[in-house]
């Protein structure tokens, strides 16, 4: 069949695209060549700072393995709890510690009064070692150093500053044994006298008797105030420390009208490292001082609550609240508004929850007097 397609005509112009088409292509090819160059001296810039960085990050690790080598505390590096690093000072405190274990304590570190701390026995004797650990993820830093000069030159400053405060209060310390004194000597003469009824003689007798008691009492607070440290502590619940001395505090409340609440915000098992019976001579003090400035029908307030670094407790009474002239001296020997008492009780209680790296704090609010006490709970490493 003869073909309908009409004929090409020998005299048409070539296709217009087509002529376009190499020019367009050549321009497409010098761009490309000149984004290749900037894109390559970028390329090039940027391995540059990478090497620069890469020669910093090594410099300073460099910096850093020769501190930690030359620094006389332990570093160790765990990852999901296992040793992955440690340094060569480590090795003064755990001699048998190995990369790719747990770390664990040697059986014969005993717990200290703080968190974190142990007390152990080697030929320099018996030395204090601190723990902190810092967790980050999977990740933890834990560093181990001997603070035994630290604890001795603080325990020495506490010491010298305790002298310090019974030099200056030598003419307080003669007033407050001079009346006493003098009351008991007249109390005796009376009975050396021989010229009293027996009736007279039995009540000077108890009134001397009260008055020595009364000496007896301030010598041993004063000895208390100066050598105030723990003799030995032990874990305690901190709720059997609070109820230790709720219970001594409560008959006298009962029997003044006055009432004594407490909220338990903490764990049962939550434990402190103290020498039990001096804090809670610690708590009573502060107790006692709030139940004198009470009345009856007012309220005694004893708060508790803690985390696994510290447990505070917080005594709130409704009385007139402390003068403002007394909240910086409050704490010293001697210093009380009150008749009665020797003015040592606040002074010894605060000494005492320093000695267990606790703290004290008075203030007034709206309703009364407010005393926070802090004190370190113990948490495992």
């Amino acid at each position: 069949l003869p073909s309908t397609m009409p004929a090409a005509s020998p005299s048409e112009p070539p296709n217009e695209s087509a002529q376009m088409m190499p020019n367009q292509l050549a321009e497409a090819f010098a761009l490309f060549y000149e984004e290749s160059k900037k894109l390559e001296s970028q390329q090039a810039d940027l391995q540059e700072k990478i090497n620069q960085l890469t020669q910093e990050l090594y410099d300073s690790n460099h910096r850093l393995g020769i501190l930690l080598n030359a620094i006389p505390a332990g570093v160790v590096l765990l990852e999901n709890n296992l040793v992955s690093l440690h340094n060569p000072s480590v090795l003064n405190f755990l001699p048998t510690i190995v990369i790719g274990k747990a770390l664990t304590l040697p059986l014969d570190w005993q717990t200290s009064i703080a968190p974190g701390e142990y007390l152990i026995e080697n030929a320099e004797g018996r030395r204090t070692i601190q723990l902190v650990r810092i967790d980050e993820g999977t990740r933890s830093i834990v560093q181990i150093q001997d603070i035994t000069a630290n604890i001795r030159l603080h325990q020495q400053s506490q010491q010298e500053n305790r002298l310090a405060a019974m030099g200056k209060m030598a003419a307080s310390i003669a007033h407050q044994f001079r009346t006493p004194l003098a009351t008991a000597l007249l109390y005796s003469s009376h009975l050396c006298d021989g010229k009293i009824a027996a009736d007279e003689s039995q009540e000077f007798a108890q009134r001397l008797r009260k008055q020595l008691l009364g000496l007896e009492k301030l010598s041993q607070d004063m000895l208390r105030f100066i050598t105030n440290r723990p003799r030995k502590s032990e874990l305690v619940p901190i709720t059997s420390i609070l109820q230790t001395a709720e219970q001594g505090i409560r008959p006298l409340c009962e029997e003044k009208g006055v009432t004594l609440r407490s909220q338990m915000s903490i764990a049962k098992d939550q434990l402190v490292n103290v020498e039990q019976q001096a804090i809670v001579n610690a708590l009573l003090a502060i107790l006692e001082n709030a139940l004198e400035v009470s009345e009856a029908g007012q309220t005694i307030s004893i708060t508790a609550s803690g985390n696994h670094q510290r447990v505070t407790i917080v005594i709130d009474d409704q009385g007139p609240g402390i003068p403002n002239a007394m909240l910086e001296s409050l704490f010293e020997p001697f210093s009380t508004g009150h008749s009665s008492g020797t003015g040592l009780g606040l002074a010894i209680a605060k000494n005492a929850l320093e000695a267990h790296r606790g703290s004290i704090h008075a203030e007034n609010y709206d309703g009364g007097a407010r005393f926070t006490i802090t004190l370190p709970s113990m948490n495992s490493l």
